[in-house]
């Protein structure tokens, strides 16, 4: 068994102070010699490959911090992953946390080509695990030494060995936990239990042995034809992935969290109105509100929503192209169709549910939905209908 290690950065492969990237080649030397022995002697089948053939152009190292990563780069790791997909049983993707949960969201939309309803047209058939660390794998010297301690070598070594398994999705490993991608935010900045799974369970557990929910994994290709092993599927989604490569910088989407803001509901004016008005004119073509509770959100007017300047800002830029989501920044449950006042009138400007999404799935995904549509053909109307349908994983069907 082959499992392919693809090192774009972050903080498990930094070193100095301040930390910063070390080289691709440089982190593939280390683990070769300090790494390597230890998983292969648990697992005599394995045969690690430490790619080093992943860059970014913009790095000077070639690897990048993930603070720096751009919605091209999502395409660019997307990819070398489909570039690489024949000569590989698995991948382990490392990254760094900043950014992590942006990344896991975005994979499973490139790597799969699924349709309402679970019609999938491109599967992907092959494990893809992203980990990292909250402290650095290596410390400088002569030679550089595995640092004592960190949770950088038992994410690695419990990510390889989830990548042995087999399972047909994206997945985050991290402090002995395996998680579905799409489905993990970064809860922790200071702790080793960095991200959780607010909405879904767990896909597995890395205690004394490793334990798998199978139950809880997507089932993968139900046949050759729609697997990314198939090398004409694999192609078809490599073309639709250079169309989206293309378009994706040209379909801008930005969170907006709900914050006590000034708003004057008799002179229809609202501070949040006008973050609208001037996002909306730099050519967004998304918008996911981050409102409280079950995705409230102030109108500019209590009394009378409609005229409110919050409301009118929204409805002017749904009716100029902009996609709203109704989202919400309370970290765990779905965003749902309001009992207040404060939230019912959402749909009327055109705003569409994320369920029980992430707002971090929720841009991720809207995103390379438009950036697909000049490729797929699709109308705004289209995007909206997939937005809501569950194409990954990423999110629950409506009761």
């Amino acid at each position: 068994m082959n499992i392919c290690v693809i090192n774009s950065g972050g903080t498990i492969a930094c070193v100095g102070e301040p930390l910063a990237p070390m080289s691709a080649d440089d982190f593939a030397a280390n683990s070769r010699r300090l790494i390597e022995p230890v998983l292969t002697a648990m697992y005599p089948e394995l045969e690690l490959t430490w790619d080093t053939g992943l860059a970014f152009p913009n790095a000077a190292t070639g690897t990048l911090d993930s603070t720096n990563l751009q919605p091209r780069d999502w395409c660019r790791i997307a990819d070398y992953i489909l570039e690489q997909y024949d000569r590989f049983d698995g991948f382990v993707l490392l990254h760094g946390t900043d950014s992590m949960d942006y990344t896991g969201a975005a994979l499973p939309f490139l790597l799969n080509r699924v349709g309402c309803g679970g019609d999938g047209e491109a599967l992907l058939s092959k494990p893809v695990i992203v980990t990292g660390s909250q402290v650095p794998m290596f410390q400088r010297g002569q030679p550089d030494v595995l640092r004592f301690n960190t949770d950088a070598f038992q994410n690695l070594c419990g990510a390889i060995a989830c990548a042995r398994l087999g399972l047909p999705e994206v997945c985050v490993y991290f402090d002995a936990r395996l998680f579905r991608a799409s489905r993990v935010l970064k809860v922790d900045a200071s702790d080793f239990r960095a991200f959780d799974s607010p909405n879904y369970p767990q896909l597995g557990d890395y205690g004394i042995a490793l334990e798998i929910d199978r139950a809880r994994v997507l089932p993968g290709p139900p046949h050759e034809g729609v697997s990314l092993a198939d090398p004409d599927v694999r192609d078809q989604v490599r073309r639709r992935l250079a169309s989206i490569a293309d378009s994706i910088d040209d379909c801008p989407v930005m969170p907006l969290s709900a914050f006590p803001a000034a708003f004057d509901a008799a002179g229809g004016s609202a501070q949040m109105a006008r973050l609208i008005d001037a996002c909306v004119a730099t050519g967004l073509r998304g918008l996911v509100l981050l409102g409280y509770g079950e995705g409230n959100f102030p109108s500019g007017n209590p009394d009378d929503p409609a005229g409110g300047a919050v409301y009118r800002a929204l409805k002017a830029a749904s009716e100029a192209g902009v996609i709203v989501v109704d989202s919400t920044q309370v970290i765990a449950g779905r965003q749902a169709a309001s009992g207040y006042a404060a939230g019912a009138w959402l749909p009327e400007v055109g705003a569409i549910s994320s369920g029980d999404m992430t707002p971090v799935a929720a841009l991720a995904k809207l995103m390379v939905l438009l950036a697909a549509a000049g490729h797929e053909g699709w109308s705004r109307a289209d995007v909206e209908r997939l937005f809501a349908c569950n194409l990954a994983g990423e999110v629950s069907e409506a009761d």
